[in-house]
């Protein structure tokens, strides 16, 4: 009797247990839960983060933009003419001159429509391209809005003093256009008066004084006629002698750069140029250059162009033979190898006009 008293008390105690678990169990006919409506999902993506910095060798699109691989930079804060435009290819072919060849490195500080469109401040070594533009005329400072950052304020110092001194020298873009003759047109002659006998015994009467008159005008014009072919002699001679001088400190320059050049050939390419080697390599100041800068408008226009170019070449390959302890052979090299070709435009037309 008491072992069945003690199954049944068993028995519904595992009822009890098993109770609770089989209420949970999912009833089989019961219908799913509604389902729960999700909105459209019309968020913009996001766009890929700027680069801080570029680095690349580039071709110059215009006088402000470079193409670095697939994308296009353009250089803040100048504005160069347009290619249609008076002074478009120029400022192109100076842009070119700086860059062509250098490794650039480029701070990004915006994005245009894409990120294969960007702007910010291009270097060659510690050289900032779009100053150097300035510098020669080649571009005009360009900003929208000031600002608030220090770094961006002293920047904008430096390109409004570069774009001011050009202005003063009347480089590249600021060349004030010679002044054209002014045409007068002659006033249509007053009709004849007719003549009597009084009045032709006057003229008569006066032809010694009007030959006198007429002598006195001829010598007068043969003078001026003759001082003016003087002068034109004067300028012409004042141009030879300038460019003759000019041409001979880019003929030396050029020699110390090929000899630069030539001379490096043999060293380890991937390595600095030994200390010993380096004390012996060095550059002609562009002295006659910089004395004459004021008198360049005597020049043919073409001519003072490419002196200027070559002597922002000049001026870049200086600076970077100073930091030629840091920097791989092969880079000195490709800077020498990049003034002697720089040198060679401004000889050709200079030759020319001195045959």
């Amino acid at each position: 009797m008491k072992i069945k008293i003690w199954l049944a008390s068993a028995a519904l105690l595992s009822l009890a247990f098993a109770a609770p678990s089989m209420a949970k169990q999912k009833n089989p006919l019961q219908p799913p839960p509604p389902a729960v409506p999700v909105g459209d999902v019309d968020a913009t993506p996001l766009e890929a983060p700027l680069p801080p910095i570029l680095e690349g060798t580039g071709q110059a699109i215009d006088g402000d933009e470079i193409a670095i691989g697939d994308v296009i930079f353009k250089l803040d804060g100048i504005a160069a003419p347009l290619m249609t435009v008076p002074m478009g290819p120029e400022a192109r072919v100076a842009l070119q001159a700086l860059i062509d060849g250098q490794r650039l490195a480029c701070d990004v500080m915006d994005r245009g429509a894409d990120a294969q469109h960007l702007s910010g401040v291009c270097k060659v070594g510690a050289d900032d391209v779009a100053e150097a533009m300035l510098a020669g005329g080649m571009a005009a400072v360009y900003r929208q809005t000031t600002s608030p950052d220090a770094a961006e304020r002293e920047r904008a110092a430096r390109y409004d003093a570069a774009e001011t001194e050009a202005r003063g020298r009347e480089l590249g873009i600021w060349t004030k256009p010679a002044a054209e003759p002014m045409a007068i047109e002659q006033a249509p002659p007053a009709p004849e008066p007719s003549m009597d006998r009084d009045l032709a015994r006057g003229w008569l009467i006066q032809i010694p004084i009007i030959a006198f008159l007429a002598l006195a005008a001829l010598t007068a014009l043969f003078v001026s006629s003759s001082r003016k072919r003087g002068r034109e002699a004067n300028d012409e001679a004042e141009m030879q002698s300038l460019l003759a001088i000019l041409l001979g400190e880019v003929l030396a320059i050029r020699a110390a750069a090929q000899a630069a050049f030539e001379g490096t050939a043999s060293l380890i390419q991937d390595l600095p140029i030994p200390t010993a080697q380096l004390a012996s390599i060095a550059l002609p100041p562009m002295t006659v250059f910089e004395a004459n800068a004021d008198k360049l408008a005597l020049l043919p226009r073409e001519v003072s162009v490419d002196m200027v170019q070559f002597h922002a070449r000049h001026k870049i390959v200086t600076k970077v033979l100073s930091q030629a302890g840091t920097l791989r052979c092969e880079q000195l090299r490709a800077a020498f190898e990049a003034l002697v070709l720089a040198a060679d435009e401004p000889m050709q037309r200079a030759e020319k006009l001195l045959d």
